[in-house]
């Protein structure tokens, strides 16, 4: 009987501390471009695709490859690596179109590769500075480290507003 109080005792402590944990940590989904990890909130993402007909459009800036129709609703594809590297990026078998929904808009990112979904506690994340000489500088909102890899968050709001800006 003792043992059993004991046992329950321990999980609810070890239940109760693992949701403390989390409370400390943030969820991105990491991804990368030209070999660099870059992450997004998991919160904002809304779906993940492979690659499919982008339609093109003309008279836009040439980081917008175009859009595409996901069940009715037209969105925007950013090619982040057109916009970072000002280069092409090659659509491989391993490409993805990452969705994203901030306020109410939904804008495609190609990207390279997706990674994984990771949890980083907030004390290893860095938020940034306008110090940074990067050409993509006011795109991201903060640097963490996951395992062996500085990854760099991107704030949609500037991908967002960039797109807006372009319509």
């Amino acid at each position: 009987m003792d043992q059993e109080k004991l046992l329950t005792s321990l999980a609810e402590k070890t239940k109760m501390e693992q949701e403390s944990d989390l409370g400390d940590l943030e969820q991105f989904l990491t991804f990368t471009i030209e070999k660099e990890f870059f992450g997004i909130r998991l919160l904002l993402v809304h779906e993940i695709l492979k690659p499919v007909l982008i339609t093109r459009i003309p008279n836009v800036e040439d980081y917008i490859l175009g859009v595409i129709n996901l069940r009715g609703e037209i969105i925007p594809i950013v090619d982040l690596k057109k916009r970072f590297h000002n280069t092409d990026s090659d659509i491989s078998p391993i490409s993805r179109i990452v969705v994203v929904m901030l306020d109410e808009k939904r804008i495609g990112i190609l990207v390279d590769e997706v990674k994984q979904v990771v949890k980083i506690q907030k004390d290893f994340i860095s938020y940034t500075t306008d110090d940074l000489s990067l050409n993509y500088s006011k795109m991201v909102e903060s640097v963490s480290r996951y395992e062996d890899h500085l990854v760099l968050n991107l704030d949609l709001e500037q991908i967002v507003n960039f797109v807006s800006i372009t319509k």
